[in-house]
């Protein structure tokens, strides 16, 4: 699962994760847990796209779904699995005297550099590359075509770019900016050191080289770099400067980047309806078999997880075995619609495989008229065990229509508004159709090399396959389906400001809990964690902004910027406790 989205309809479910109530029941227990054993073993080095191993695990599961009689196909789309360097050279002139920088140390390319070979062109110095019409100007009376320009990776939250809006605070939309006005050549300064050369989200390349650097390795050559964005933040106003005279600054680059495509795979089966007009109509159940490989990105466990198998059991084997455990249920069960089955690749690198899929679908993408995705379904807490349905693009009547299901020892909220997790789900409702997601919760093991499978509550797996089998018909055999509702389907943006722009540490619990918000984990590092907030802490105070629940939390988060210092209060057990935090932007 990507690391945070908000789906705007969910329900929350807790249930009692009980031992399996028949032999039947048995069965499947012990079929998931050998499915998701195997899928988080280390021999399948976390399923990481571009990985020989998610290719692996995709074999593995089309042939459970052949053992069952169904008709299969892999489905491939391209991914760039690793970028290097083939031919890289980088000196900086500074007045006479030139310097020749090192490669991973100095500076780095981007994963989604262009290629170039140049001899002494200036550098111009261009703040935050922010251009917002009739107001703020890094690029306004500077000569651009074949400048080196210095930017800052990030923008902060400033009065003097308020009206800057969200889609053109992020990177690329700067960096396509700048390639537009033919730049020779992009260096982002790196706040956090530099990034090693690896596949970025987004494109595959632009045509301008675009290089990391730290303030540290660029040393003086575009003056006081600290001095310079100090008085961009008192005043508001730019402090851009080309370097083209005296003192003149110039780089001379040779760089040429070799990118490695890997195929990476979906899985599609079918269990065809019993329907004659029905069958054509699609319900399609999905979930996303990749994970993060041995962490190279998108690791929550700091650098020295870096290297180590992440082995996703929850995240999302858990998933891509309950998928498998629902067909067999189904095809026995044999609905009037037809049953699409999607294992998908990519979702950890941006929705890659879902996305893949809209847009080159195997079957009639209007046919299918409504989508469940799981995603992260095997840790049913054993105290307090709970499931999140969320729907996103469906009606809450839909929503409220499927807790009819609901087993006996399971109790429901319902809620409108939640943010409880990005994933495939989030590809079909941008396609207008209506979808469920099922997520047991977020935990301290997300994203991290201990995600294994002896954490994973298989008996409270077999219970929810009971209840995903029961909507899964419901909407198979109904009369008629619930339409599309666009109000649902609503995502707030994001950038690089607005509601989101904190960055605090925890991990949320979803779950309603009368005294406050409970948080599930505190991020390595994060200001969470340094204000010495636990695991089970509930949250009560953030600034003068009252906690009662999760989305209490993201208001308060939303109402401050980062640098602004806040009193923290919370309660460990009954004792009352409060620290003051510095809040961190969100990198």
């Amino acid at each position: 699962m990507n690391a945070w989205m908000p789906v705007l309809v969910a329900a929350t479910l807790v249930a009692q994760a009980q031992a399996p109530a028949s032999k039947a029941d048995a069965a499947m227990e012990k079929r998931l847990r050998r499915d998701v054993t195997f899928l988080a073993s280390p021999e399948l080095k976390g399923r990481g796209n571009g990985y020989p191993e998610l290719d692996q695990a995709a074999r593995r599961i089309e042939g459970e779904l052949r053992a069952l009689g169904l008709k299969t196909q892999i489905q491939r789309f391209p991914f760039i699995a690793k970028v290097v360097r083939e031919r890289q050279e980088a000196a900086l002139l500074q007045g006479d005297r030139s310097r020749s920088l090192v490669w991973g140390k100095d500076l780095e390319a981007l994963g989604l550099s262009g290629d170039a070979s140049f001899r002494g062109k200036a550098l111009a110095f261009l703040g935050y590359g922010v251009q917002i019409p009739g107001g703020y100007d890094d690029l306004a009376g500077l000569e651009l075509k074949d400048r080196v320009v210095v930017i800052a990776r990030s923008v902060p939250d400033l009065d003097a770019f308020a009206h800057l809006p969200r889609g053109e605070r992020s990177l690329l939309a700067r960096l396509k900016k700048l390639e537009t006005a033919k730049v020779a050549g992009v260096i982002v300064l790196e706040e956090n050191g530099l990034r090693p050369l690896q596949r970025e989200e987004g494109p595959v390349k632009v045509d301008v080289p675009v290089l990391g650097m730290t303030s540290e390795a660029l040393g003086g050559a575009c003056g006081d770099l600290a001095a310079r964005f100090k008085s961009i933040k008192e005043t508001g106003k730019p402090a851009s400067q080309d370097f083209a005279s005296a003192p003149s600054v110039t780089l001379s680059l040779e760089l040429k980047l070799r990118r490695e495509e890997a195929q990476v795979p979906n899985v599609v089966a079918v269990i065809p309806g019993r329907d004659p007009k029905l069958r054509k109509e699609f319900i399609a159940l999905g979930a996303h078999m990749d994970h993060l490989g041995m962490g190279e990105r998108h690791s929550m466990g700091g650098a020295e997880a870096r290297g180590q198998v992440h082995p996703g059991a929850d995240d999302n084997a858990s998933g891509t075995a309950m998928v498998v455990e629902l067909a067999r249920a189904l095809k026995q069960a044999r609905p009037k619609r037809s049953i699409l089955l999607l294992h998908f690749g990519g979702e950890e690198e941006g929705l890659l495989g879902s996305q893949y899929w809209v847009q080159h679908p195997t079957h009639p993408l209007e046919s299918v008229k409504f989508m469940l995705n799981f995603d992260m379904v095997g840790r049913l807490d054993l105290k307090a065990p709970k499931l999140m349905m969320g729907g996103l693009g469906a009606p809450k009547s839909a929503v409220e229509a499927a807790q009819k299901f609901v087993p006996k020892d399971f109790a429901v909220s319902a809620d409108v508004g939640a943010s409880v997790g990005g994933s495939d789900h989030m590809s079909f409702s941008q396609a207008k159709i209506p979808t469920f997601f099922f997520f047991t919760g977020i935990h301290g093991e997300y994203h991290r090399p201990t995600d294994t499978a002896n954490l994973i509550n298989f008996p409270g797996m077999v219970k929810l396959v009971a209840f995903g089998k029961a909507v899964s018909l419901d909407l198979a055999n109904a009369d008629t389906l619930p339409a599309f509702d666009p109000e649902t389907a609503k995502l707030p943006s994001r950038g690089d400001g607005g509601p989101m722009r904190i960055a605090f540490g925890t991990i949320p619990d979803y779950a309603d809990n009368p005294k406050g918000f409970r948080i599930n984990g505190v991020s390595k590092g994060g200001t969470a964690e340094t204000i010495g907030l636990q695991t089970g802490d509930i949250l009560i105070q953030f600034g003068d902004k009252p906690v009662k629940n999760v989305y209490d939390f993201m208001g308060a988060l939303g109402a401050f910027k980062p640098g602004d210092k806040v009193v923290i209060q919370w309660l460990r057990g009954d004792q009352p406790m409060q620290a003051e935090a510095t809040l961190k932007g969100r990198q």
